[in-house]
């Protein structure tokens, strides 16, 4: 009886935690990312051959030339179908209208080297990809998708495709 009591106790455990754990992972995804009235946001959705080391844009808002990149912090590639949100407010980008035209000019680093303040990167792991324009509302998430692999070289376009 004490055994079977046991057995009845342990499942019960398990069910709360499985429940636990689903409630925690819908809560977690239940909203997707919104971005407030004085800010802008990419999503970078990569679907490549392969996971790649760094992902570098340069971009010019208004004038104004502006650098920045992406890595992960544990020093691990970046996943080829990962989602990445980069988020912006006017301030960010001297803009002080509604909207702003961007120009961003990607450069995928296949490796993981350390990120660094300069942006430069050995060549021989640099792939670079043709500038692309996004007109960019404040308040809207836009999305970039970059496709291809090291060996074919990269393209982004504007939306998921």
């Amino acid at each position: 009886m004490i055994k079977r009591n046991r057995i009845l106790f342990a499942v019960l455990i398990l069910l709360l935690i499985l429940a636990g754990a689903f409630l925690f992972y819908w809560l977690r995804n239940a909203a997707p990312f919104e971005p407030g009235e004085d800010e802008t946001a990419l999503r970078i959705n990569m679907d490549t051959d392969e996971d790649v080391g760094l992902i570098v844009f340069d971009y010019e808002a208004d004038g104004h030339s502006f650098s920045g990149g992406i890595s992960n912090a544990d020093k691990s590639l970046i996943k080829h179908n990962d989602s990445i949100i980069n988020v912006w407010n006017r301030e960010d980008l001297g803009c002080e209208g509604d909207s702003i035209s961007v120009t961003f000019e990607f450069r995928i680093i296949t490796d993981y080297i350390d990120p660094n303040f300069e942006n430069i990167y050995p060549e021989e792991i640099t792939r670079r990809i043709d500038p692309l324009t996004v007109d960019m509302e404040f308040g809207k998430i836009y999305d970039i998708t970059i496709r291809g692999s090291r060996d074919k070289g990269y393209r982004a376009v504007i939306g998921k495709e």
